[in-house]
């Protein structure tokens, strides 16, 4: 059997997706083993397991998020290290992120700040894994539909006393 530059090309990008794959999952990262199960604790309740996936913990949310870090600016860094120390001495998860949330289109402290920065981590890489793209939003890939299930034909309208949750800036 002949070796083609085509073979060549698809050993290429699966030693190079390993050995991508290889650094984020198996690496350390940036954030401490303390870190790392304050940041499974919150995620677990920000996305808990539903009968379709294993929420964030199973997407292996922490050690994206802490791969990432390790590469990302020291700011950045100091800012999730303080938040998660900050996080980690509240006894009550579900109230230290309600009163964290309550501000969030507006937020007026460092908790509050640091809420909308974990938020969209943690969306982020949940929503770009297996777990969360496939699993649980049954993503199927590029796939023609004849039609889009659901849809009536009716065309959409804005409902009476809507009001958007972000206003422009006066």
């Amino acid at each position: 059997m002949k070796f083609t530059r085509r073979d060549a090309i698809r050993l290429g990008l699966a030693l190079w997706v390993q050995a991508e794959n290889h650094s984020i999952t198996a690496q350390t990262g940036f954030l401490s083993p303390k870190e790392i199960a304050t940041l499974k604790r919150y995620s677990a309740v920000m996305i808990p397991p539903t009968e379709r996936s294993g929420g964030a913990t199973a997407a292996g949310v922490d050690h994206y998020i802490s791969g990432t870090l390790a590469k990302a600016a020291p700011s950045l860094q100091r800012a999730w290290q303080r938040g998660l120390a900050a996080w980690g001495e509240a006894a009550d998860t579900e109230a230290r992120l309600k009163a964290d949330s309550a501000n969030e289109f507006a937020p007026k402290t460092a908790g509050d700040q640091f809420f909308i920065l974990f938020k969209a981590a943690l969306t982020s890489a949940f929503y770009t894994s297996q777990e969360g793209i496939v699993k649980e939003l049954g993503y199927q890939g590029l796939a023609h539909l004849h039609s889009f299930p659901g849809h009536d034909g009716t065309p959409f309208q804005t409902p009476a006393g809507y009001k958007p949750l972000l206003r422009l800036r006066s």
